[in-house]
């Protein structure tokens, strides 16, 4: 799972860079995407803990 997300973080990036010319709102796109995603993944994870 992390390795498809990585590929899928870096065809993000790829694809502004092509496209746009500005691979650095795909990079910050990609970083905030992922902080986001698991933090999600920790708060549920946390949840979980302490009702179970």
């Amino acid at each position: 799972m992390a390795t498809f997300l990585l590929l899928l973080g870096i065809l993000v990036i790829f694809i502004s860079w092509k496209f746009y010319n500005d691979w650095a709102s795909g990079l910050a796109g990609f970083i905030y995407g992922g902080i986001l995603f698991w933090s999600i993944k920790l708060f549920i994870q946390l949840i979980k803990a302490l009702f179970t």
